[in-house]
């Protein structure tokens, strides 16, 4: 947080965070203006400073995850500046990264709260910004899928208090209907997907855990299903973590991420990448590189 003084007002607070070495810095905004979050006080404590203050949190937290456990600098790992906007638009339940900054929505106020507020909301984002930065997955199809589910897996690692994404930023009503979080990683199918996707599926309309429930989008739903095919990914990257824990699984996953997939990689081309990657980091025929491959063996992902 910067402070500059204003001749009318006094000192004035910033979201702007400076402190970081070879980092360009740290920025939150607020929509509507465009401008820097600012404040009279220190201490931030409007209610329409909260969104803010949890973005700039969340930034930083996931700035330091990568950079303590992966040695990466910032989202293109060149200490690029990490921009957040918040107050997107009017009820907006989503958030988004756009290929440049973050941007979250304030939510309905009964699907969705302010989505700054999830932590893994925050990593998920700012991860679509590392596979830019690197593997850079075509947002369609089995591509698409990898880009979604490696968000939500860091998402979840970053969040480590369990398994789930988004489960700080669902309302009121959401939960009334039993919808605690967006997505699951340990059991995906406890959600539904949207009633268009259902006929494509196996007809039980829940998000996959497995290929035999894959969803054979076309392009124009979902890009082809990249929010909903993602869940099988993401519970192979589950399963392997309960052999390996959080941390490895991180690894491995990233070193899959920056050093061997590609924009067009699919989901087989994914399981060599993360048990090469498993290889790479703990040597042929470790108990990590058998975990990697038994993730994608329990997702039907076998070769």
């Amino acid at each position: 947080m910067s402070q500059s003084k204003s001749p009318k007002s006094g000192t004035v607070f910033q979201l702007a965070d400076y402190a970081h070495k070879n980092l360009d810095g740290i920025f939150t905004y607020d929509a509507p203006t465009g401008s820097l979050f600012t404040s009279n006080s220190a201490s931030f404590k409007k209610d329409y400073d909260r969104a803010a203050v949890d973005a700039h949190y969340n930034s930083e937290t996931v700035y330091h995850y990568y950079l303590d456990e992966h040695g990466r600098n910032s989202l293109d790992d060149k200490g690029m500046a990490i921009n957040s906007y918040v107050h997107y638009g009017t009820n907006y339940n989503n958030a988004f990264w756009d290929g440049q900054q973050m941007t979250y929505g304030d939510g309905d106020g009964s699907y969705m709260i302010s989505l700054s507020a999830g932590l893994d909301v925050a990593a998920h984002e700012m991860t679509h910004g590392v596979t830019t930065n690197t593997a850079n997955l075509q947002y369609r199809f089995e591509p698409g899928a990898l880009n979604e589910a490696f968000s939500d897996i860091f998402g979840a690692l970053i969040d480590d208090a369990n398994w789930e994404i988004g489960e700080d930023i669902m309302g009121p009503g959401a939960k009334a209907d039993g919808r605690e979080s967006l997505r699951s990683l340990s059991d995906p199918s406890k959600y539904p997907v949207g009633a268009a996707y259902v006929p494509y599926g196996n007809g039980k309309g829940k998000y996959p855990a497995h290929m035999n429930e894959f969803y054979d989008l076309p392009r124009n739903l979902d890009n082809g299903g990249v929010h909903i095919n993602s869940s099988i990914i993401n519970h192979a990257a589950y399963t392997t973590a309960q052999d390996i824990g959080r941390e490895k699984l991180g690894k491995i996953y990233y070193r899959a991420l920056t050093v061997y997939l590609t924009p067009t990689s699919d989901f087989s081309d994914a399981r060599k990448a993360i048990i090469q990657s498993a290889v790479d980091l703990y040597g042929d025929g470790s108990s990590e590189a058998a975990a990697a491959a038994n993730g994608f063996n329990k997702v039907g992902i076998l070769e």
